[in-house]
This record gives C-alpha cells, structure tokens and sequence, in this order.
C-alpha cells in the first residue's frame, strides 16, 4: 500500500502526497485506497518502460476524471488496468479540467476490465487473469458491504454520541438510530438540509472544493456532520468532551455509511 511522504510540486514547494511504484501495489487498490480515504487531487502514473503517462482525479474520494495518453473516461482507466510496472505519485489539491468518468470507483474498475477483456478477446486472447482478479476483488468489494443500519448501530455505539441521522438533500430523514432529548430529529433534518446546501453554494462561489465534514456546538448539544454518498450524516453528543474520539472513530464508519447512500 502507498506511503505518505513530503511531495516537492514543480514550482518547488514542498507538499504532503503519496507515491510508490506499481511493483508493489497495483492501480486497483490505489484507487480504492484513495476513494476510501476521499482524498482530492490527481494520481499521475508513468508507465515503464515507455515513460506513457496517466492521471487520475479524484474529489473527494469520487472518481471524476481519468486521462491516459490519448484515450479519456473509461477507455483511460482500461488502458491505465493494463500497466503492469511503472511509478505513481497523488499530488492532492490538484483539479480535473473537465470529468468524464461518471460511476463510483468500484463500477469504473469493473466497467474497464470489462472493456480489456473485450479488446483482447477482439486481438484473438483470452483475457487477462490480472484483469479478472481485478473485477472479482472489486465485485466482492461491493459485495461484503454492510448494511446501512449495522453501519449506524456502530456508531450509536461510540461512547458520547447520542443519535445518528441520515439525511437527504431535500431535509427528509432517512434513517436515524438512538434519540436525543436535547433535539427534535424531524426538524434537524430540514434544518441541516437547508444548511449543508448553503454551505456548498458556498464553496462553489469561493472555488474551494466540495463540503466535507460541519461541527456545531450549541449550549444544550453539538452536532456533527459529513456528506455520505448523495446524503448528509449527523451525529449529535451532549457537549464537546469526547469530541476528540467521536471523531476519530467515526471517520471509517462515515466512509462505510457512503457505500450505502
């Protein structure tokens, strides 16, 4: 798995990035590695032999752009599947021009073996076992997720957290665990909606990237939360004494809630 190390950019600043050679990981787990990690910015690969290069965007942790040689989208990412020896480096913060890849990592990964699989049945093979070991860890990536309601259990089960919310963009509830006395969960719904949208409207006007994560304290209650999928999570805890480790352990769990939404 990548290392993170102390990048040096062009213009010769110094930044936090990760980078490693393709011998010892391979372009599936770096980009599933990434997506699980929601990291923002590009992987740049550089095959060897040959010195073809590649780039992948990420926002975080969606996939969003993929260019390889001449070839973009899907047909960039089957192309990148195929290099077998080469360097990589994920320079964060750095923006795709334009997306062309609309489908979460797991679906492009396979969409691409597929797409190899095709050409080299077309070129008169059989296709490649690495391709096919590929598809199958992706397809049992997604398919050894749990379900929404295991993931929120676990988080109710955080010492300090109270409840758990799932929200939609429209302010709908969609699913909660636990119960607060200090909150009216329905109305924290429409409440939170109506701000998570204003605070992304924000950064698009700013030009600062996607809302991540949002923490509120109040006098009777603080309250957490962060995108999962096309919906917002909310923890809520009667003060900011455990914040510390509320955060910390809510994190992977985050992650795993937005394979369900």
């Amino acid at each position: 798995m990548p290392v993170r190390i102390d990048a040096v950019t062009a213009d010769g600043k110094s930044e936090s990035g990760l980078k490693g050679n393709l011998s010892l990981t391979t372009i599936t787990d770096l980009l599933q590695f990434l997506s699980a990690s929601a990291k923002s910015g590009v992987i740049r690969l550089l095959r060897q032999p040959g010195g073809d290069e590649g780039r992948i965007y990420f926002v975080a942790g969606e996939l969003v752009s993929v260019v390889s040689k001449d070839l973009t989208g899907l047909e960039g990412l089957a192309d990148l599947l195929s290099w077998e020896q080469g360097t990589f480096h994920f320079m964060p913060g750095v923006a795709a021009a334009q997306s062309n890849i609309g489908l979460s990592v797991q679906h492009a990964i396979m969409e691409a073996v597929v797409l190899l699989d095709k050409r080299a049945k077309e070129n008169g093979g059989n296709g490649s076992g690495a391709h096919k070991e590929a598809y199958e860890r992706s397809f049992a990536m997604q398919e050894s997720g749990r379900d929404s309601t295991e993931v929120l259990n676990d988080l109710l089960a955080i010492p300090g957290i109270d409840a758990v919310v799932v929200i939609g963009r429209d302010g709908f509830v969609i699913e909660s665990v636990g119960s607060s006395a200090r909150v009216n969960i329905d109305e924290l719904g429409a409440s939170l909606a109506h701000s998570v949208n204003g605070i992304e409207e924000m950064g698009t006007e700013l030009n600062v990237n996607r809302f991540q994560d949002m923490f509120v304290e109040y006098g009777r209650a603080v309250i957490i939360c962060k995108p999962v999928g096309d919906a917002v999570a909310a923890v809520v805890t009667p003060d900011a004494s455990k914040l510390g480790i509320i955060r910390h352990k809510t994190r992977k769990l985050f992650e795993e809630l937005a394979q369900s939404f």
